[in-house]
């Protein structure tokens, strides 16, 4: 097989975001077939620049499959230009006003119905919610992007997140009513164990800086839940992060091991959420790139999505100097 990911730039000033368009195909197939993903859209501008990227370079306006990592509107947002202005196959997305029927039973307040949470969460999450509609519209499938056993192919892994924990997400989204109790047990165990992973660490003196563990709550519910994914092309693998914190990265290594993904042999790997220093740690990163001890058995490339005035935040030099 052949391939091609492409990195679309998005932002402006100190916001970043994700649009990033990518093929394959067998060159020695007559006449060779490819097949085109799309993996957010940014902002409507990268969006129609995403569709406008393919139409061009991939010379077709036929998407595959396009998918929304999570609700955020710097990924889902530019998306509904791709749905406007190619044939999308299907739709890939968490659409997370369907879950609560399975999340009632954490509800403390009587007053709060589950259509009730149905409604606010869709008003809330307006950019997700609105390629849904236009999904809908055009007559796209729409599948949830959730871990397990049938969600992997020749290609593509799902790794992460699990349904289970992505329900354990949704009452910390900054739209969940406060009435929501604690998160279940899913969650606190995923937390728990990147806890007792920090205690067994040496801090590491490195030339420049030194990147810490991030705090439990740095990074937020939202981006939790974002899709981790696995493109896989023989023995090269490409794992797109997306804006997942730390417990939702282990989530995903631990599934990867549980269905004999080694990750520490990714050849190339998202940096998550533009660098952002909440989102990755020294544990962490010793379970997807291997300890900072060992002596690396093959190259690795780390892309950063980040705007042109990102920086000191996107991308931070702390992250930057570990992944080095």
């Amino acid at each position: 097989m052949a391939y091609e990911i492409d990195f679309l730039p998005v932002g402006d000033g100190d916001k970043s975001g994700d649009a990033i368009a990518m093929r394959f195909w067998n060159p020695n197939a007559i006449p060779p077939k490819q097949t085109v993903v799309v993996i957010d859209g940014g902002t409507k501008e990268s969006g129609a620049a995403l569709a406008e990227h393919i139409g061009i370079h991939y010379n077709t306006q036929t998407v595959n499959a396009v998918i929304c990592t999570h609700s955020d509107a710097d990924h889902a947002s530019g998306l509904t230009e791709v749905l406007e202005n190619c044939k999308v196959e299907s739709l890939l997305m968490h659409t997370p006003w369907t879950h609560f029927a399975d999340l009632d039973n954490y509800l403390t307040d009587e007053a709060i119905s589950t259509d009730k949470l149905k409604r606010h969460f869709k008003k809330s999450l307006d950019s997700a919610r609105a390629l849904e509609t236009l999904a809908k519209q055009k007559g796209i499938q729409i599948y949830e992007p959730f871990s397990g056993p049938a969600a992997s192919n020749d290609h593509f892994s799902i790794l992460g997140p699990s349904k289970k924990f992505y329900e354990g997400l949704l009452q910390s989204f900054r739209c969940a009513p406060e009435s929501f109790a604690k998160p279940p047990e899913v969650v606190r165990k995923v937390v728990d164990a990147v806890k007792e992973a920090v205690a067994k660490w040496i801090e590491e003196k490195w030339h420049i800086e030194t990147l810490a563990e991030p705090n439990e709550n740095d990074c937020s519910a939202e981006n939790n839940s974002s899709v981790i994914l696995l493109f896989k092309d023989g023995s090269d693998k490409f794992l797109f992060t997306s804006d997942a914190g730390v417990p939702a990265l282990t989530e995903a290594a631990n599934f990867a091991t549980g269905i004999g993904i080694d990750l520490k042999t990714v050849n190339a790997l998202q940096v998550p959420h533009h660098g952002s220093k909440h989102n990755v740690g020294p544990t962490i990163l010793d379970q997807i790139l291997g300890p900072r001890t060992a002596q690396p058995q093959l190259t690795k490339s780390g892309i950063v999505s980040v705007s042109k005035g990102g920086e000191p935040k996107h991308p931070s030099r702390r992250v930057v100097n570990a992944f080095i």
